[in-house]
């Protein structure tokens, strides 16, 4: 994946400018931005992790070697963007993931402007030190106020204008990180866009922001049909922790495009998410979390056509992981487990696994159906997990949000059944994310997701 371009910055948050001159008439608040951030450093995962909220990221920005004492020319421009906790206006420690602020400041109309210096708005001119007023002005966005959410002390952040709009700070967040190369450092060609993400014939992130994933522990959750549920495919997954990701593919011209119910052609597998792992794994040093190198991680591939040259293509498209000996495989009659274990799923050729027809690497497994494990002879050496519909699997509906007895007794069974055979367990088609801790507390291994906020409030594996 040599095409994609990457950052390097520190865990933290904020992107914003400072500077002026010029006597200040209407200092304050002008407009709010449109996503909710935690105001303070919150604690997720059940007290397990931390994430950085706006003030704190105000304090990185305000602080940095790059804005205190830079000069800001007319009409010019003075920018940074970091990592901060994106709530949804939900409590923060239930509730986020991990976002982008992107700030600037503009100064207009003014024939000087030296941040740090003494020309600074009259209301400015407290004994204070030069990052004294620029936090001042900026923390100002997560007071109480337009931009201030009462209830889960969360903010929107916006603008806040320093006299007759001859300076502004803007501080705004997003779910996906900026065009520029400004990820902790400074930017002065002009206001921080944010990328498009791709969702076509190449990476997702273009530059791939892969050190804002430095400190994030994993989790045991599965990111459920992660190409069309996320509004950033892998990225998303991985800056909540998933452990397992699921990508559907049908067979076209040769190839696996991924798509649910038809394929999105030239959005390949290869492109998509094989290529962004092994690029993960390459920045990262062979690991795909830093904060714990020694976890697994699984690529759920869910075969969608039934011609027999799908799963030829599969593992042709993986050939870029297996050429760096990432991949889990059967070596000399025993399962050994790598970076990445594919499990092959959906209307996947279990004959063909098993007996690794077509996969001289041995390095593809299956996905055992958790509810009939008798019908073959699934093992660790063919498959590597067990999966079923929730529905089928529990039989009958979940009242008031707990498990009946005799749906408990089922689950306790199955999760039995497949650990005895050295399988994990997934259920799908869950009746809700309510439901995940009475499902861990029976024994199963990952938790279906498709809303990646959600999981901030379980546990990390540390």
């Amino acid at each position: 994946m040599g095409s994609i371009r990457s950052w390097s910055f520190a865990a933290a948050s904020t992107t914003i400018l400072v500077a002026d001159s010029a006597v200040a008439t209407t200092d304050g608040i002008s407009t709010c931005g449109e996503t909710w951030m935690a105001v303070n450093d919150v604690t997720i995962g059940d007290g397990t992790d931390h994430r950085s909220g706006f003030n704190s990221a105000v304090d990185r920005f305000c602080s940095s070697s790059d804005v205190d004492g830079a000069t800001v020319k007319e009409d010019g421009y003075l920018s940074m963007a970091t990592e901060t906790f994106l709530s949804g206006g939900k409590d923060p420690s239930t509730y986020g993931l991990l976002g982008f602020l992107k700030s600037t400041t503009r100064r207009a109309r003014i024939t000087k402007l030296t941040v740090g210096s003494s020309h600074l708005p009259e209301r400015a001119k407290y004994s204070l030190s030069p990052a004294t007023k620029c936090k001042n002005y900026l923390k100002t966005l997560s007071s109480e106020g337009k931009c201030y959410g009462d209830t889960n002390k969360d903010t929107k952040g916006g603008t806040y204008q320093v006299g007759d709009n001859e300076v502004s700070y803007h501080a705004l967040a997003n779910i996906i990180p900026p065009t520029q190369d400004a990820l902790n450092k400074a930017f002065t060609e002009g206001a921080l866009s944010t990328q498009t993400v791709n969702l076509g014939g190449g990476p997702e992130l273009d530059p791939w922001p892969f050190d804002s994933l430095d400190d994030v522990l994993p989790v045991a959750v599965h990111s459920h049909n992660d190409y069309t549920n996320q509004q950033i495919p892998v990225f998303q997954a991985l800056s909540a922790g998933c452990v397992s990701i699921e990508a559907d593919v049908w067979l076209v011209d040769g190839d696996v495009s991924i798509g649910h119910k038809e394929p999105a052609v030239g959005r390949t597998l290869g492109k998509q998410y094989v290529e962004p792992l092994k690029a993960i794994l390459d920045h990262n040093g062979g690991s795909v979390y830093k904060a714990n190198t020694t976890q697994g991680f699984s690529l759920l591939v869910d075969f969608k056509s039934k011609d027999d040259e799908t799963l030829d293509a599969v593992v042709k498209a993986l050939d870029p992981l297996r050429q760096a000996d990432y991949l889990s495989k059967v070596v000399d009659g025993k399962f050994q487990e790598k970076q990445v274990t594919v499990v092959a799923s959906g209307d996947a050729p279990f004959d063909r696994i098993s007996k690794f027809d077509g996969i001289p690497g041995k390095d593809v497994f299956y996905d055992a159906k958790l509810t009939d494990l008798d019908k073959e002879d699934y093992n660790t050496l063919n498959s590597y997990w067990a999966s079923a519909q929730f529905g089928k699997a529990a039989r009958g509906d979940v009242e008031n949000q707990r498990l009946s007895g005799d749906q408990t007794g089922k689950i306790e069974a199955q999760v039995k059944a497949a650990h005895d055979k050295g399988l994990k367990v997934r259920y799908w088609d869950l009746p809700g994310d309510y439901i995940w801790e009475q499902l861990s507390a029976l024994g199963v291994d990952r938790l279906n997701a498709d809303d990646m906020s959600a999981t901030a409030r379980l546990p990390r594996i540390s």
